[in-house]
């Protein structure tokens, strides 16, 4: 586990590493492989628009209309817009002070963003993959969050989901979904929006598997979410217009087709010769265990030593290496503090499509061995 201070000094070599590649070779020379790769997609005359109070007004209803449609929402339900995810979660934990806060997801960890939300409100918090852990400990004073599909893009069983949302129900306990990518990932298993399936609130990023800014919505019952937001005003958290402005473009464009190209690409793609390193390595020291899992939309190296503390330095370093030698940036060495250090690579990304699998193989593979054979 790095400090506050170490996850710090990551990101600012990440981010002057990815200056000076664009500055000597320039941004065909970056390939954005993370997942949160994004976009900003306004249109010329949305620039007229983006006052304070003309872009509020104008954008934040469009976000509204576009973002219930994304989220399966109906005319009792509102959609807003946040800086990001965190933000939305954030506000909502504020709003709603919970006494406790039950956190179903597929796999753990969960995102921190809530754990250090429910700190500030001094709520209990309980995180759980185990279903019946999570049934057993909802009742009327809890605030239930389900994570749709975790930050290494494993998704949610659809049964456990609705176990979940049924006995909060019952509970009269209110469901919020951290929907951050799963918004979208769900959708390639046939899975309904949060909102169909009856869960009260739902949070998404407009960044991960679609071309947005970092933002994020949140939608659901609108008394609900009124509460919620003016909270988030209260703290700046609330989207301003050029953040709105992106947010709905990418909503209106969003389309399923590259997802599911991703989603074709990555059931095909050849992991043998991690197979093969992993063999190579371990006569230098058994120790090294590289661990990976195939995810939707690519494929994510859960580890590449028993040893805990090494595991995460390893990791972050085989990242560093892919960035420098190669311009792959990963959320491993570019995402904020928190974030999951295992080394994901997502192919829903346009970058992705201007580099094939033997680049990306190739890169993965002399990466890790730079990281152990000295």
């Amino acid at each position: 586990m790095l400090s506050d201070y170490e996850e710090f000094l990551r990101l600012e070599k990440a981010r002057k590493i990815i200056l000076e590649i664009l500055n000597k070779k320039g941004r065909d020379a970056l390939y954005d492989l993370s997942g949160l790769s994004g976009g900003f997609l306004i249109d010329e005359k949305d620039k007229a628009l983006l006052n304070t109070y003309i872009g509020s007004s104008y954008f934040a209803e469009k976000v509204n209309e576009y973002g219930l449609k994304h989220l399966g929402g109906n005319e009792k339900d509102k959609c807003v817009g946040f800086n990001r995810t965190s933000s939305a979660i954030l506000a909502t934990i504020l709003a709603l002070k919970p006494k406790k806060v039950i956190h179903y997801l597929p796999e753990l960890p969960g995102h921190p963003s809530i754990e250090r939300s429910c700190k500030i409100v001094n709520a209990e918090y309980f995180e759980s993959d185990n279903v019946d852990e999570i049934l057993n400990k909802i009742d009327k004073d809890t605030l239930v969050i389900i994570t749709g599909s975790t930050m290494d893009l494993k998704v949610v069983e659809l049964e456990n989901f609705k176990k979940v949302i049924d006995t909060a129900k019952n509970k009269e306990a209110i469901v919020f979904v951290d929907d951050a990518s799963g918004a979208r990932v769900r959708l390639l298993f046939n899975q309904p929006p949060a909102l169909k399936l009856g869960a009260d609130l739902v949070a998404t990023s407009t960044d991960k598997l679609m071309e947005g800014p970092r933002g994020g919505l949140l939608a659901g019952k609108k008394e609900l979410v009124d509460k919620i937001y003016i909270e988030g005003t209260k703290f700046g958290l609330e989207a301003q217009p050029p953040l709105l402005a992106g947010m709905y473009r990418a909503l209106k464009n969003f389309s399923l087709e590259r997802v599911k190209k991703a989603f074709e690409r990555a059931k095909n793609f050849d992991l043998s010769k991690v197979e093969k390193l992993n063999a190579e390595l371990k006569t230098i020291d058994d120790n090294i265990n590289i661990v990976y899992e195939r995810t939707p939309t690519g494929f994510v190296i859960k580890r590449v030593h028993k040893d805990d503390a090494t595991n995460i330095k390893k990791l972050i370093e085989i990242g560093f290496n892919l960035l420098e030698k190669f311009g792959i940036i990963t959320i491993t060495v570019a995402g904020m503090p928190g974030a999951s250090k295992s080394l994901r690579i997502d192919l829903t990304s346009k970058d992705a499509e201007r580099i094939d699998d033997s680049y990306i193989i190739n890169a993965i593979i002399e990466s890790i061995k730079l990281a152990f054979k000295k």
